[in-house]
Order: C-alpha cells, then sequence, then structure tokens
C-alpha cells in the first residue's frame, strides 16, 4: 500500500540548462535513497505479517517534506546559477559593445584626420596656383607692353628708312635742334619760370609737340647733354612718368629698359634728364625747367 501510494505521487521534473546537471544527479540520487527506504519498509511488513503502522505513515510524510525541503534548495541554486549565466552572457555582450564602439570612435577620428590633412593640401594647392597665375598675367601684361613700344620703334625706324640717301629731314624752326629728323626745344626757364610736370606738358602741346619721348641710347645721350647747367635734382622735365606703378612715355608705351632709370616707380613720380647723369625721377608737382619734341 506504501509503495503504490508512493508511485501514484506525482513529481515533476522540468529540464534543466547545461549548468544544473550535477542538480540533476542530486535530485535522482534523492529519489533511489527514497525508494530503497519504501522497499526495506514493505518487505519488514510483508515478513511480520502486519500492515503499515502509522509511524511508517508518518516517516513517509517526513521523507516528503524533507524531499520538498531539498527540491526548493535545488530550485534557488539552480536559479543563483541561472542568474550567474546570464550575468556572464551579459557583461559579455556589453563588453563587446563597447568594442565595437570604440573601433567606430578610432576609424571616425583618423578618417577626419585624413580629410583635414587632404583639405590643407588642396587649398597650399589652390594658392600655388593663384600665385603662379598672378605672375604668369604680370608677365603677359609686361611683354604686351614691351611688343608695343618694340612695335613703335620699327615704326619710327620704318620711316627714316623710307627717307632714302636721296631725302634729307626739313629744317627745324628757329630756336629748335636738329637731331635724327627730330627737333628739340630745351627750355632753360629761369626759377620763377619753370613748371610742373603738367604745365610744361601743356607748354609743350601749345608747340605742337609734347614732352621728349626717348626712342634709343643714342638719344638719351644726346637729351642728357643737351640738359644744360643742370645737376642733383635740378634738371629738365621729359615724357615720363609712372601710371599704375609702371614707367609710361607720353606716347602710350612702356618704359623695357629699366637700367635707364634706377629708382623703382610710385606713383606721383615723373623723370628729368639730368646733364651726364642721365635720368632721375623727383615730384611730379615740383618746378624744374622742360624739353619738348616733335618730328619733322
Amino acid at each position: 500500500m506504501a509503495e503504490q501510494r508512493f508511485n501514484n505521487t506525482p513529481v515533476n521534473l522540468k529540464p534543466k540548462k547545461r549548468c544544473q546537471s550535477k542538480v540533476k544527479t542530486k535530485e535522482n540520487t534523492m529519489f533511489e535513497e527514497m525508494n530503497m527506504k519504501n522497499k526495506g519498509t514493505k518487505q519488514t511488513s510483508d515478513t511480520n505479517g502486519y500492515p503499515l503502522s502509522l509511524s511508517v505513515r508518518r516517516q513517509e510524510e517526513n521523507l516528503y517534506e524533507e524531499m520538498n525541503v531539498k527540491n526548493k534548495e535545488t530550485k534557488q541554486t539552480s536559479d543563483t546559477n541561472d542568474k550567474q549565466c546570464a550575468c556572464i552572457k551579459s557583461c559579455t555582450s556589453v563588453t563587446a559593445c563597447w568594442g565595437v564602439l570604440l573601433l567606430i570612435m578610432a576609424l571616425r577620428i583618423y578618417f577626419t584626420t585624413l580629410l583635414i590633412h587632404k583639405n590643407e593640401d588642396l587649398m597650399r594647392s589652390q594658392l600655388n596656383w593663384t600665385n603662379t597665375s598672378t605672375a604668369f598675367e604680370t608677365q603677359i601684361r609686361d611683354l604686351t607692353a614691351e611688343n608695343q613700344n618694340l612695335t613703335e620703334q620699327i615704326k619710327l625706324m620704318k620711316m627714316e628708312l623710307s627717307l632714302g640717301p636721296e631725302k634729307s629731314c626739313k629744317h627745324c624752326e628757329e630756336g629748335w635742334l636738329h637731331f635724327e629728323c627730330n627737333c628739340y626745344a630745351i627750355n632753360d626757364a629761369e626759377p620763377h619760370e619753370q613748371k610742373t610736370w603738367e604745365e610744361a606738358r601743356e607748354n609743350c602741346k601749345g608747340k605742337i609737340s609734347d614732352l621728349a619721348v626717348v626712342i634709343n641710347a643714342a638719344e638719351k645721350k644726346y637729351i642728357s647733354e643737351k640738359s644744360w647747367k643742370s645737376s642733383g635734382e635740378k634738371g629738365y622735365w621729359i615724357g615720363l612718368r609712372v601710371e599704375n606703378g609702371k614707367w609710361k612715355w607720353v606716347d602710350g608705351s612702356y618704359l623695357t629698359n629699366n637700367s635707364w632709370i634706377q629708382q623703382p616707380p610710385s606713383d606721383g613720380l615723373c623723370v628729368i634728364s639730368v646733364q651726364n647723369e642721365g635720368f632721375k625721377s623727383v615730384s611730379c608737382d615740383k618746378k624744374k625747367q622742360w624739353i619738348c619734341k616733335k618730328r619733322l
């Protein structure tokens, strides 16, 4: 009877995870011990020929209570093991996430730095290109001005050649000096009659001429020699002044031989011819003597 009651008692065994294998072993051992006690009790009862006594029933009840207590302890142990396993997995996942996040941040910093360096290189290249382009534009302007000046010189040379050996230049007016088919008026005015550069040019235009434009070294030497009684900054205005940072003649051409004047071009400067000293630059507002020139 005790065996029948024990065998009909429902025992629910839930499947455990891998980390519960030791718990299963303890439960199996406990059930085997209880079955052996039941069998021993049954054999004793059968041998004596008496039914199960009240003490045997109490013993069974104590065994069931003991089994329930052990089941609770086993369940608590298994729950603790489950929590530990879950904690380990959670910590592993968090560590992996932090590792991925740090890798992404490192890659971002690397590529951001790389892009900054590339941008700086592009800006330097653009600046160099701009400077090179500006230098080329300046050279083009200088070459254009030089070409224009050379063109004017070629025209003058053709005109001189067209005269031929059988032709001669006309005579200059009274008071004008003659040199290479050009006439020059040396205005050696007294200090109270001297003029600024603009005033001197207006005076030349009134004589159907202009301030002297020097074409070549021979003419430069001639004008310098005719700049009588001049020295230092005391000289004669000629048709050369600064426009837009460059030396420019009154006929529109630019000075091509920079060795003719040592001072750098600066707005507000005009050029005088000094006897045996060549050309010098002074303020255009100063009053000087002047030289007019016209072609025959």
